[in-house]
Formats: C-alpha cells, structure tokens, sequence
C-alpha cells in the first residue's frame, strides 16, 4: 500500500480502471470519484496510444488520474485500483527500470496532495472503473471527457458496489 500521507476527513475515494489491447498497443482509462456514501460525483474516461504493456497501461491511468484530481482541486483521496504490479511499481521502482520515467512523473503527481492513498482492492469492487475503460478499447470510443455522477448505463452496477464495498475512509 503507497500512502503519501494519511487519509484525512473529506476525503473522496477515486476508483481506477484501465484496459489494454496489446494488438493494436490501446489504453482505456478511467476515473469514478464517490463520496463518502459511495455516491458518484464525477467520472471520466480517455485513451492512450503507443502504451506497449499492461503494467505501463495501469500506471499511465494512475498518473492521468492524478492530474485530473488536482485540477479539479481534489486535495484528499483514495486511490483505488485492481493491478497488485502498479503498486509494486510504485513502491518499488527500481525494480522497473524501462518504467522510471513513468513512475517518476506517477509519483510527482500523487504528491501534490494534502493527503493521498493507493491502495489495491479486489476487481469486483472496481467494476464500475473497469467498465468504462473496456469500453474505450472495444468499443473504440477514444473521445475523452468529464462528467458528473456517474454512468447511467451502469447504474446498477453503481448502487451495488456502494452497498457492498467496504470503505476504508471516513466522511
């Protein structure tokens, strides 16, 4: 688990997803901030070209996810993501020396907060995350945008990971 500082009151928990075609070397990305409820405030998506692996596509998405937090001036979070090697990348970076540059600029990012946590969580409770982002490479929808609340064609799948997903942070 990387903790920059420690979670603090107001925080917002970020859920992080990517997806990666390695034919065609396309990254989906994506970003779904909830309250403290478990409620969508905001979400977004994008993609990236030329990202030649998984690991390069997870953090690629974890420092594009920063940066979008920041400018919406999110000071506390939570990062959640579903990929145990970007963590490991992040916490350990000599290990990944063709990626240093990458995690250098990661980690610039993610220290801009007053307080932040990544920490790992099971696939399930980032489904909601990893939906959007497949979509992006299946379904080749490469515009990239930010809106509020989240994806109405996932609302269901919304709803159960606010009721079923333990929080780790405190309204």
């Amino acid at each position: 688990m990387l903790v920059w500082r420690k979670p603090a009151m107001g925080s917002v928990k970020c859920n992080i997803g990517s997806s990666w075609t390695a034919s065609s070397q396309h990254t989906g990305a994506s970003w779904l901030i909830r309250d403290f409820q478990g409620q969508p405030m905001k979400h977004s998506r994008r993609s990236f070209s030329e990202v030649t692996s998984r690991l390069e596509a997870d953090i690629t998405t974890i420092c594009w996810a920063a940066k979008d937090l920041q400018t919406l001036h999110w000071n506390r979070v939570i990062m959640e993501i579903s990929s145990t090697q970007a963590l490991e990348a992040l916490n350990n970076p000599h290990r990944f020396p063709g990626l240093s540059y990458l995690i250098e600029c990661t980690h610039q990012a993610l220290s801009c907060f007053q307080s932040c946590l990544v920490e790992v969580v099971n696939v399930s409770a980032n489904r909601v995350a990893d939906q959007i982002a497949v979509r992006v490479t299946n379904d080749g929808r490469w515009s990239s945008y930010i809106a509020r609340g989240g994806p109405s064609w996932l609302n269901d799948t919304i709803l159960a990971e606010a009721v079923n997903s333990p929080s780790s942070y405190s309204s």
